[in-house]
């Protein structure tokens, strides 16, 4: 690993200590919902991609979760005629939440970036915008990315992970954080 690598790695730890603190605190401030016995737990991932006009796409990876608008919801409550557990995600640059997901896919304008190492986080929520919790943990995602590199992706993280099948995950960045495997 060379000097500048390092330096980056060093950003990147630095900024993810503080950086998804503050993301936290904002998640924090809407009300939680535990995940119910009977469903199973959400599983998220999300992956970051260069855009070829102007920052970056961000694909949002859902187990266990169907995402979509409050008017688009199938069943009254929490879960879905499946016993799946039904809502929307808040996305989150670099702390500030900037809006909200209905769908697997969102551009982020150069706009909202900034020079360096950057943070794109996902928490999954109920349409009452509580936040999804497991275990006391919100059911979150994160990347940490820089334009100037290439890779871009220097650190990815999880609270409910999903396993990569063998293609994805040998086109997959290096992680500096370990993935776990989850049942199906």
């Amino acid at each position: 690993m060379n000097r500048n690598h390092k330096r980056l790695l060093l950003a990147a730890l630095l900024l993810g200590l503080t950086g998804s603190a503050h993301a936290a605190k904002e998640m924090h401030m809407h009300a939680s919902r535990n995940i119910l016995a009977d469903a199973p737990v959400p599983q998220i991932e999300i992956q970051v991609f260069r855009d070829a006009m102007d920052g970056v796409n961000v694909h949002v990876k859902v187990k266990h979760y169907e995402l979509g608008a409050p008017d688009m919801v199938t069943t009254a409550g929490y879960q879905n005629a499946e016993g799946i557990l039904q809502g929307h995600a808040h996305v989150f640059v670099n702390t500030h939440k900037v809006q909200r997901l209905y769908g697997p896919d969102i551009h982020i304008p150069a706009s909202l970036l900034q020079d360096g190492v950057n943070q794109v986080a996902i928490s999954l929520n109920t349409h009452q915008h509580e936040n999804w919790v497991n275990n006391n943990h919100n059911i979150m995602s994160s990347v940490f990315f820089d334009l100037a590199n290439e890779p871009i992706t220097l650190n990815r993280f999880s609270s409910q992970p999903m396993t990569m099948p063998h293609s994805e995950a040998a086109h997959a960045a290096p992680q500096t954080t370990v993935p776990h495997t989850m049942p199906e």
